[in-house]
């Protein structure tokens, strides 16, 4: 989850953003664009090349973000995001979904092997047929 944060906000710390509702995105799309010879990026991450910020630091720019970036109460309470399926079941349904795909790749094999048999009996008794 945090890797995935990282990518949408485009930077590599994210304590400044911690308590907020924004939209990573949009802060993505900003950061995407910033551009010069004290900006370094790590998989197209910006990483802090100085040292740690200070816990004040981080403080301020929660607050600059807070006042730029945050998303409307009524909007961010009104997001429904969808439960996710027991795991159990959602599980069973792969194995279920591997056991089908086994059998295709069965069939697919035996109906290969099927055609090279023709190809070799044909090339034995120099019969040739036209192919399916």
């Amino acid at each position: 989850m945090n890797l995935q944060t990282q990518r949408m906000l485009g930077q590599q710390g994210t304590a400044e953003f911690n308590g907020l509702h924004v939209d990573a995105l949009q802060i993505g799309q900003i950061n995407e664009m910033r551009q010069g010879p004290e900006i370094r990026r790590k998989n197209n991450c910006i990483v802090n090349t100085g040292g740690k910020l200070t816990r004040e630091e981080v403080e301020r720019r929660r607050k600059e973000h807070r006042a730029k970036f945050e998303v409307a109460e009524d909007v961010w309470t009104s997001i429904v995001l969808p439960r996710p399926d027991n795991p159990l079941v959602l599980l069973d349904r792969k194995r279920e979904e591997m056991k089908c795909l086994a059998k295709e790749l069965d069939d697919v094999v035996a109906r290969i092997a099927a055609i090279e048999q023709t190809e070799s009996l044909d090339q034995v008794t120099g019969t040739k047929r036209p192919h399916e």
